[in-house]
């Protein structure tokens, strides 16, 4: 598994190729103002199926993001794979949205419940919005 800090540099780096091959509406960074990443906190069972939100800070528009999905303590996360629901910017550009569903397998006991999820988002410091501002 990769360390928030590696998931956060991969992230930062995969953005600039996934943002331009997806053809994402983010906004491009100004030279010398380099992207940089926001880890959100662990949101224990948060891959439950329902929508999470990384806001940038204010003035700061997401140029991409993505999740981590880790078992609680004790836990170990269930083989199936997760299902991916949403992984995108909100609509006006200034946050990452992720929804996805992951079980955890807590103490080897069978009960299932939602793993935890990490949001993240790399932002851009200085840029007119994806929707003019």
């Amino acid at each position: 598994m990769l360390t928030t800090s590696g998931i956060a540099m991969a992230v930062a780096a995969a953005a600039a190729f996934a943002t331009v091959a997806c053809g994402s509406a983010a906004a491009s960074p100004r030279a010398g103002q380099p992207p940089h990443a926001v880890t959100g906190p662990v949101i224990s069972g948060g891959a439950d199926g329902t929508p999470h939100l990384l806001q940038c800070p204010p003035g700061e528009w997401a140029y991409g993001g993505g999740f981590d999905i880790s078992p609680a303590p004790g836990g170990s996360l269930d083989p199936v794979p997760a299902d991916v629901l949403e992984n995108r910017p909100n609509d006006n550009g200034s946050a990452w949205i992720v929804t996805v569903r992951k079980n955890d397998c807590p103490d080897g006991t069978g009960r299932v419940r939602p793993a935890d999820l990490t949001v993240h988002v790399v932002c851009t410091e200085g840029q007119d919005g994806p929707h003019g501002g």
